[in-house]
């Protein structure tokens, strides 16, 4: 085969992927802006004047954040406000907000996903050491690798 006919095969290969995929394409376009807002809102939480507004942001993005969430969460960079306030949805729950000082961003992330999902791999909510805050990080990867995306918040990941 000439190299003419090579480059139309594959310029056919792709037509045919892109006519055929367009739902790729939307997730793909998707899945880059909420790793751009996620990854906003950890820029915001660096500034005193809007921290509390951005840990509020994070949260209500609920499951569909997670993933991003745990993937951008080993971040080491101090807070300047030591102070998270999350509501308290336990039934068992004798006050109606629980409060934390998380030291740093991955202080806090792993509060908002024991928020979110239910979960917990480490109390690292009002700072902790590096390994313990490196084992935390390891096990919620862990965590997103052995449930997926999907299975976050409970929902099965179908194998």
């Amino acid at each position: 085969m000439n190299g003419f006919s090579t480059r139309i095969g594959k310029l056919t290969v792709l037509a045919a992927l892109l006519v055929g995929a367009p739902g790729l394409l939307v997730a793909t376009s998707d899945a880059r802006e909420l790793d751009e807002h996620v990854t906003s809102l950890i820029e915001k939480t660096l500034d005193a004047t809007t921290q509390a507004q951005a840990f509020d942001e994070l949260q209500t993005l609920g499951c569909e954040a997670v993933p991003v969430i745990i993937r951008l969460m080993d971040d080491r960079r101090p807070l300047p406000n030591h102070a998270i306030s999350l509501e308290n949805k336990s039934p068992d729950a004798f006050e109606g907000v629980r409060h934390y000082g998380p030291e740093q961003v991955v202080d806090a992330l792993a509060a908002i996903l024991n928020q979110v999902t239910g979960e917990s791999f480490g109390f690292i909510y009002n700072g902790a050491s590096d390994d313990e805050r490196a084992e935390t990080v390891k096990s919620w990867r862990e965590y997103l690798d052995r449930v997926g995306p999907k299975g976050v918040c409970g929902a099965s990941e179908p194998n």
